[in-house]
């Protein structure tokens, strides 16, 4: 704490005001219980003394409560806002919400006297300040079965007649013949409160996740009283606890990570919503369940922090929690291996643990008309082996290097065509149709198709791609009309040979 300025006691005479403290928080909530609270906390009077810091530490200790218990929860009146009509105000919008499930919360930090007496915003004469009996008046009408009330002001516990009752815990900064202090950035006893919720451990007594009032007594009751020894005259905290048991306040996730994490990446997810890693601690409303999931981090290119599972023995990056935990989620530092291939079949790409090895297999692959026939490694690893490893030390990129080659196809009805094969990309390659087939009715070659086209028997082609090419043919009836010619030609003379010859056996006498 800074160094301490007292709060200056602004003494009242003769009349007698009423005191109340407000309702708090269960232990365990049912789905039905709720939370309501009205923060007070004065700084800057309107006609006395200011006291530093106490608006400051009012809106600390409020802040604490939205973010478990939801904005709409918590009244938080600071400074000119808090006049004593704006105070009854808060109280009865209170009284409104609540029920006897319920637990409220009345916090005040600000002037006391030691009649009995705490100072709104306007006060200045008897009638503007508020008396233990006006407090306690105020508050009776609450149904709630928990109810805190605290206050922070001078003589406070001289409070204690008219406030303490059954199902209420109050917390007193000091006993009621002794002032309270302040430090300029708050009370000195309500820094020690909001200290306590800030940081689980600082008040998590029992080690439950879950800060009561109880706790956050005990924590901040001995601080401030050690603190108050450079003061002039000590104070001493004063608990009146009519609940029995603890009362619970605010239910904490306390999140750590198993190794340091430059930067403020995105890592956690709760409820829904995204948080970087400068939110390690969430505020819930005690008795409800949060969900929870850690994100793997990628903090720059090929360099991430993958979620391993939680300290206690989860592996599940998703995990469910009812009012609060400590939970550490652990970690490894994984590098990314990239690499270069012209195909599919080379394996040991991905991520890895920092300091393991990665396997690498480069085989020879024929797909799809296609062959690849490796030639070695070259980049982050050099070498000739199909199978090799690498240590990963760092992101890393490998390139598989290959020779690529095309498959030639080639397709005739009649024959096999030349030329047909395996080649090297970009070969030229010379193709050759097969020679006529039949006797009178020939086949013969007269156009090739596919991938080529193309009229002449021999052509060279550029093997860009896999290539299937098919040789077609055609009926060639040339032999066949030459011996129908000459079949009639034979045919005529041995008519014209026959008729002579019968010519001349029928003149001879």
């Amino acid at each position: 704490m800074h160094y301490l300025k007292r709060v200056t006691i602004s003494l009242i005479l003769a009349l007698g005001l009423t005191a109340g403290l407000l309702p708090q928080t269960p232990l365990a909530a049912a789905s039905s219980h709720e939370y309501w609270a009205v923060v007070v906390g004065i700084s800057d009077y309107q006609r006395i003394t200011d006291v530093i810091g106490l608006a400051n530490g009012a809106q600390k200790f409020a802040d604490s409560l939205k973010e478990a218990w939801g904005d709409d929860h918590v009244t938080l009146l600071t400074n000119s806002n808090a006049d004593k009509h704006s105070i009854k105000s808060a109280l009865d919008w209170m009284i409104n919400q609540e029920d006897d499930n319920d637990t409220v919360v009345f916090f005040f930090a600000g002037h006391g006297d030691s009649h009995s007496y705490i100072a709104p915003y306007d006060a200045y004469y008897a009638s503007e300040w508020i008396s233990s009996q006006e407090l306690s008046n105020w508050l009776l009408p609450l149904e709630s079965h928990y109810q805190a009330v605290i206050l922070e002001s001078c003589y406070s516990a001289s409070f204690a007649d008219d406030l303490n009752q059954p199902g209420r815990i109050i917390l007193y900064s000091s006993l009621a013949a002794e002032v309270s202090w302040a430090d300029g950035d708050s009370g000195l006893f309500s820094g020690y409160i909001n200290d306590g919720l800030s940081y689980i451990p600082n008040a998590d007594i029992n080690g439950d996740n879950i800060i009561s009032l109880e706790e956050l007594f005990y924590y901040a009751q001995p601080r401030t009283t050690d603190e108050s020894r450079i003061t002039s005259s000590l104070q001493h905290p004063f608990l009146s606890d009519g609940i029995g048991g603890e009362l619970s306040l605010i239910g904490k996730l306390l999140l750590t990570i198993s190794i340091p994490i430059s930067g403020n990446y995105n890592y956690l997810i709760v409820d829904g919503r995204t948080y970087s890693l400068s939110t390690t601690q969430f505020n819930f409303t005690p008795g409800t369940t949060q969900e929870v999931t850690a994100l793997n981090i990628e903090t720059l290119p090929g360099i991430r922090y993958f979620f391993k599972n939680w300290a206690d023995g989860i592996t599940s990056a998703n995990r469910s929690f009812t009012s609060g935990a400590n939970l550490q989620a652990v970690y490894s530092r994984q590098y990314l291996l990239t690499i270069d291939s012209p195909t599919s079949a080379v394996t040991g790409g991905g991520w890895y643990d920092q300091n393991t090895f990665a396997n690498l297999s480069a085989p020879n692959i024929e797909e799809g008309g296609i062959r690849y026939i490796f030639t070695g490694w070259s980049g982050d690893i050099t070498g000739p082996f199909e199978s090799t490893r690498l240590v990963m030390d760092k992101p890393k990129t490998v390139k598989a290097n290959y020779d690529t080659e095309y498959r030639l196809l080639l397709s005739s009805p009649y024959g096999t065509p030349d030329g047909g094969g395996w080649y090297a990309a970009g070969s030229a390659v010379k193709l050759s149709a097969p020679s006529a087939q039949g006797f009178l009715i020939r086949q013969v070659f007269e156009s090739w198709s596919g991938d080529y086209t193309g009229t002449d028997a021999s052509a060279v082609i550029t093997l860009s791609k896999p290539m299937n090419i098919t040789a077609n043919f055609k009926a060639d009836y040339t032999f066949l009309y030459i011996a129908v010619g000459l079949g009639a030609v034979i045919i005529i003379w041995l008519i014209l040979a026959i008729s002579k010859r019968r010519k001349n056996y029928y003149n001879t006498i």
